[in-house]
């Protein structure tokens, strides 16, 4: 089970409930026990669905969550290849001149092209650098060999678990190269504090592979040039 963080705000909601509860338990069951000697056999239930129903929903929760972590959660890398370039299909772009922070990324990341979506067009943009200036070419669909995809983005797989996964694969063959799989959990109902950070497994860090950045990088290695 992989249990939210503890407020103390929550700590002390539980508290009050469990005591006006189990006050109110106690009262009844004293009346009830002088009307019928056999008490208990309607007590036990009720005390057992007092202390177990407020946190019901958490230990539901908190299973689940750490069920799917156990199960396939981090960083897998099955086959790495040099690739000229890519289809990212996790972000969209124009066709028209490339931003500084954009010329910047593609210098940096030793790629020869990149394809990306064309916003809401149904198209895709083709970008090379050509005489020196990365240049956009509008296409009717993708030219490149490996793809980087986004088929699950808070996808949900139980009760306020949400599954978040990026896979880079080979559109020929239709092998998975590599894949990140991440959950997500959202707080108990009783949760109260002032903010609601997020928890996610495997958490940044806590995974070998994950201090080197997005998957693709670990999965399509830049062509040196010959």
């Amino acid at each position: 089970m992989r249990f939210y963080y503890i407020s103390l705000f929550s700590v002390i909601l539980l508290s009050v409930l469990y005591f006006v509860g189990s006050a109110v338990l106690v009262g009844f069951g004293i009346w009830l026990r002088k009307r019928w000697n056999k008490a208990w056999m309607v007590m036990v239930p009720l005390f057992l669905l007092l202390y177990i129903g407020p946190i019901a929903e958490e230990l539901w929760i908190a299973w689940n969550f750490g069920h799917l972590c156990k199960k396939d959660a981090g960083i897998f890398i099955h086959k790495v290849v040099e690739v000229e370039g890519f289809y990212d299909a996790t972000r969209s772009t124009h066709d028209g001149p490339r931003t500084p922070q954009a010329i910047e990324e593609y210098e940096r990341s030793g790629y020869k092209f990149y394809e990306k979506k064309f916003r809401d067009t149904g198209k895709f943009v083709h970008v090379e650098k050509i005489n020196g200036v990365w240049t956009p070419t509008v296409l009717d669909h993708t030219t490149a060999r490996y793809h980087y995809r986004w088929p699950h983005m808070d996808t949900l797989m139980a009760h306020k678990v949400n599954k978040i996964e990026r896979v880079v694969t080979d559109s020929e063959s239709t092998e998975v190269l590599a894949r990140e799989t991440k959950y997500r959990r959202e707080a108990p109902w009783f949760f109260i504090g002032l903010d609601r950070p997020v928890m996610l497994c495997p958490d940044s860090g806590e995974h070998p592979l994950s201090k080197h950045g997005s998957v693709f990088n670990l999965a399509l290695k830049p062509k040196r040039s010959d």
